[in-house]
């Protein structure tokens, strides 16, 4: 089982209490790490974009620090014990503790944390707090810093000068060379409000000249693009040490790591940079030498072209068959237009739900109690195809007429008609 405690004297507890306000701008939780020489806490934040740690040295940031593991540990070649805890949780404690008032008479003194132990001998007051933690693996990001092309360094009180001047609602800072100056411009895209539809994406840029660096090895033309918010907390906390910050980084898309220390506290933040590429990058030449662009040329090398593969002719085709056979003349407008209308007026007859005019004499008796005006007849006037497909046909639909059974008498003849009724010739001695 793994035993810590290590004292800390009010200098130190008020810049561990800095470092862990500034990991809650990275994570809720704080994982921490004891080995023998040192106690590291770090944060990854939910989108592994950022990642923020503090190195605290054993014999120069602790007035005591003691750390060992158990027979189980060692057993299994462990030379450290790492846990996560809530950083709200952890906060409380300092609560009201590391204020700006420090010299008042109930400051705190000393502070002594155990891991798994009780103070058997206490002095004054002292207040315990019981904080669950949980076994975790803690992941680091990686960041070669044999890759670097591109360093600066400056006093963190500069950075701290300029970034007040950023906008509140600003997401992203590009950083790049500009004629012997290093000019920071932020801006943001996104437009918090939809109501807001003339607003323009704001940009505030800022420029410093490369003589106010310590160190100033940037290529010209080189954009890099960062999260302001992860900025701003880098730069907070080393302001708040004094000391001087060192960015480097190789090309855009690429992490880019900031790193400070004082006092025993050693702060690195790798960030996720975006950016436009260029054609003549290193990373992009040595990326595209290396054989995994061999193995994606693999499946290509490996195919046979169509031509040498021996295969059955494929059959003609139809329109090949057609294009074969000379082609007869084309139908002439009057053609056309009578086919597409016997083709329509078959149609209409098919589909038709009434009863054709033959049948209709075949099979059904004249009724001469009728009134004419009440007898169903056939319009043959109206062209086929008058009539929508999607709105109801009239009663008079459009049929091709059919010869009628019975000669019709001439307009100089005598005779009666089919449709006159039986009262009309009831006098006439024909039917008495």
């Amino acid at each position: 089982m793994a035993t810590l405690s290590f004292s800390l004297e009010p200098p130190a507890l008020f810049r561990l209490h800095d470092a862990l306000v500034c990991l809650t701008k990275f994570n809720e939780s704080v994982s921490i790490e004891a080995e023998y020489d040192l106690l590291r806490l770090s944060a990854l934040n939910t989108a592994k974009t950022a990642y923020s740690s503090f190195v605290l040295d054993s014999d120069k940031f602790f007035s005591k620090y003691s750390f060992s593991l158990g027979s189980a540990a060692r057993a299994q070649n462990a030379d450290r014990f790492s846990c996560q805890l809530y950083l709200k949780a952890l906060l409380s404690v300092f609560k009201g503790r590391a204020g700006e008032s420090r010299d008042k008479d109930t400051a705190v003194e000393r502070c002594d944390v155990e891991l798994h132990d009780i103070p058997d001998d206490p002095e004054c007051v002292v207040k315990s707090y019981r904080l669950t933690y949980e076994p975790v693996t803690v992941q680091h990001a990686m960041f070669d810093q044999s890759r670097v092309q591109n360093q600066w360094r400056v006093e963190s009180k500069l950075l701290r000068e300029i970034i007040d001047y950023f906008s509140p609602s600003a997401e992203q800072l590009d950083m790049y060379p500009d004629g012997g100056k290093a000019v920071f411009t932020s801006f943001t895209n996104k437009i918090t409000d939809g109501k807001e539809i003339l607003k323009q994406p704001l940009h505030t840029s800022v420029t410093l000249d490369s003589k106010d660096f310590d160190d100033y090895l940037v290529k010209d033309g080189l954009h890099v693009a960062i999260s302001v918010k992860d900025f701003k907390a880098a730069v907070i906390h080393a302001d708040s040490l004094k000391t001087s910050i060192t960015a480097r980084y190789t090309r855009a898309c690429r992490p880019l790591q900031l790193a400070y220390g004082s006092e025993g506290i050693n702060a690195e933040f790798t960030l996720m940079t975006r950016g436009e590429v260029g054609e003549d990058d290193d990373d992009q030449t040595a990326s595209s030498s290396k054989p995994a662009s061999q193995l994606s040329a693999r499946p290509a090398a490996q195919r046979v072209p169509a031509s040498g593969r021996p295969s059955m002719p494929p059959p003609p085709t139809p329109s090949a068959r057609s294009s074969a056979r000379p082609l007869p003349p084309p139908p002439s407008r009057s053609e056309i237009i009578s086919t597409a209308a016997s083709r329509s007026a078959f149609a209409d007859l098919n589909d038709s739900l009434f009863v054709p005019a033959d049948d209709d004499r075949q099979w059904d008796e004249q009724d001469y109690e009728e009134e004419q005006e009440d007898i169903l007849t056939w319009n043959s006037k109206i062209e086929a195809g008058a009539y929508h497909e999607g709105r109801p046909r009239p009663l008079t639909d459009s049929y091709p007429s059919f010869p009628s059974e019975t000669k019709q008498p001439e307009p100089d003849e005598t005779a009666i008609p089919p449709t006159q009724r039986i009262s009309q010739v009831r006098n006439l001695g024909l039917f008495d």
